[in-house]
């Protein structure tokens, strides 16, 4: 653990004692460890040493021999020092001061350093006698003692005087033994009569029910986390940690709380509502804010308190929760002031997810967390995301041990989809799908929801591994295909409005959220090869039902059942038509009627 490191300003400064000059080392450094509390002068790393463990000083031979009276021994026993004081010096300073007991019973002074830095010196001094004080109470096993220093005192029967009036012993001699009593002495009971309530607590020390009331704190945060996962000690912790604070005093401006380690936690009264002022003794939680090793404090803040600042660099540290107004927006962001500083809240930082109009921020109070202080650089950044993490995730840890199927809900709607929407419950997002909406066909969920609105939805399904919800709207308002049979029978007749035109037919719509179909075949008698040359979208039609299946919510019309069927024309046997004739336009060739020529083919006796 790296230890805490203060510089004061370094000043030369000479006293006169015992007739020489010896120059007072000025003090460098304050520092705080695990192992102990050390002091640095000049050129001198651990001029002073104390350990937390014994309580033994060490001193350097440089500090240990050049005291303003003779030396002291490098290594003083925790019983044998004195006081560890401040006293005045020159220009303003301070002088710090160990006095030791000598073996002898004589007491010796040693100077420590000189510092100008009261606050801190007066701290570390405090610190010192602290663990000085514990140490040095500490019950010793098997002690030495000198026997010609120790004289017994008879506590039975007084010894007598003798006749010349001397006394019986003189100082230095050891006192005779006493003699033993001549009556018989009471023995106690062999068990006390205690009271009840002090042996039930006696019987619950003994069988280790009892807490242990110098173990580490135990935090309030959320499982899995233990109080294991705590850090030991105040310079570890970090900021956003939860502990559990017990108010020790309340003041008009702060309430100190006891938070389980050695520097109290600090939080301003007025992060509690008016009139609800805590009382001393009272539990409950805090989040820290930083570790102020100067004045050796944690300044803590309720888990949804928001700490005021003032305006300046040094009040200002990584993780605090400060107020904050938006000034206006920049290339990336938004720029914000903090009193009269100014800070860079980039667009990133500002919601969960996209922010696409930075515009509509200028001129709000927001509440955002210090990522990064860089006086030097005059470089000042926040967050809001960092804020809205955190609450989500306190939301999500009490959201999820308590939903179930069926729950109904308030959400707001977060994004629109073409497919559905998502709903924030105030914890997680759900799913709310485009066919779950509403019982009538939605084309686009922008016809039922706005982004922002409060919708009322139930719970559907629900995966706790993945953390998915699926949510219903439709499922709050009446289905009207529970008694759709009752209303429509077979072979009513009903009116509807054409909504859709498709190849195959028409929808018609009865009534809000139930539809039926009129198939090509059902629109006219006659051989129809395009819907809308017989229907159009918006057309009043009378049909009648064919048909219905409140299971899987379909219902068959028929358009052409209305119609009375045309009658067919009487069939007319039609008259014999006489076989045609052919009327040749010319005389046929050859033949046996023409008085002179030969043969058709020639004569046949030209072949013999």
């Amino acid at each position: 653990m790296p230890a805490r490191w203060l510089t004061p300003r370094v000043v030369s400064s000479t006293v006169a004692f015992a007739g020489k000059i010896s120059v007072i080392m000025q003090i460098i450094g304050f520092r705080s460890e695990p192992a102990g509390l050390f002091l640095d002068v000049e050129q001198l790393v651990g001029a002073f040493s104390l350990s937390r463990e014994t309580g033994e000083v060490t001193l350097r031979p440089e500090v240990a021999n050049r005291p303003q009276g003779g030396s002291v021994p490098e290594t003083i026993p925790v019983e044998r020092v004195v006081e560890i004081e401040v006293a005045s010096g020159e220009n303003g300073q301070l002088e710090l001061k160990c006095s030791s007991r000598d073996e002898d019973g004589s007491v010796r002074s040693i100077s420590l350093g000189m510092t100008d830095q009261a606050q801190v010196a007066r701290a570390w001094v405090e610190d010192v006698k602290t663990i000085v004080s514990l140490r040095s109470r500490r019950a010793r096993l098997n002690p030495t003692v000198d026997l010609k220093s120790v004289r017994a005192v008879p506590s039975l029967t007084p010894t007598p005087l003798p006749d010349d009036g001397t006394t019986a012993t003189r100082d230095g001699d050891l006192a005779s033994p006493p003699s033993p009593p001549s009556d018989p002495v009471l023995l106690p009971p062999e068990r006390l009569a205690i009271d009840a309530d002090l042996e039930k607590e006696i019987e619950a020390a003994m069988a280790g029910q009892m807490s242990d009331p110098v173990g580490p704190p135990s935090g309030a945060v959320s499982a899995p986390s233990a109080v294991s996962d705590l850090p030991t000690s105040e310079e570890q912790l970090e900021a956003g940690m939860k502990l559990k604070a017990k108010v020790q005093s309340v003041t008009a401006d702060d309430v100190f709380c006891e938070i389980g380690y050695r520097s109290p936690g600090i939080l301003p009264t007025r992060q509690f509502p008016q009139g609800k002022q805590p009382h001393v003794g009272e539990e409950f939680l805090v989040v820290v804010e930083k570790y102020d090793a100067e004045n050796s404090v944690v300044l803590v803040n309720l888990p949804r308190a928001i700490r005021k600042s003032k305006g300046n660099w040094e009040e200002l540290s990584v993780g605090q929760v400060i107020e904050c107004v938006v000034s206006k927006t920049n290339k990336g962001g938004l720029e914000v002031t903090l009193g009269a500083l100014r800070a860079f809240l980039p667009a990133s930082q500002i919601e969960l997810g996209f922010a696409p109009e930075l515009e509509t921020f200028v001129g709000r109070k927001l509440t955002v967390q210090v990522t990064e202080v860089n006086p030097a650089k005059r470089n000042l950044v926040v967050s809001r995301k960092a804020i809205l993490i955190q609450e989500r995730k306190e939301l999500a840890a009490a959201f999820w041990p308590t939903v179930d199927v069926g729950q109904q809900f308030t959400g707001t709607v977060k994004t629109i989809k073409d497919y559905g929407a998502f709903v924030d419950l105030g914890g997680a997002d759900g799913f709310l799908h485009i066919g779950e909406m509403s019982w009538t066909r939605v084309k686009h969920p922008s016809e039922v929801l706005q982004e922002g609105i409060q919708v009322d939805v139930v719970v559907l399904s629900l995966d706790r591994d993945k953390q998915k919800i699926g949510l219903g709207m439709r499922q709050l308002a009446r289905n009207p295909w529970s008694d759709v049979q009752d209303r429509y029978s077979v072979g009513k007749s009903v009116a509807g409005k054409v909504t859709r035109v498709a190849d195959f037919g028409a929808f018609i719509e009865l009534e809000q959220g139930v539809e039926g179909l009129v198939h090509i075949s059902e629109l006219d008698h006659q051989r129809v090869r395009r819907v809308q040359d017989i229907l159009a979208v918006g057309q009043e039609v009378q049909v009648q039902v064919l048909e219905v299946d409140a299971d899987r919510q379909r219902i068959s019309l028929s358009l052409k059942a209305l119609k009375e069927k045309p009658e067919l024309p009487k069939f007319v046997e039609p008259e014999p038509v006489p076989a045609p004739v052919r009327k040749r336009k010319e005389p046929l060739r050859g033949g046996k009627t023409a008085e002179t020529g030969g043969d058709l083919f020639g004569n046949p006796k030209d072949y013999k």
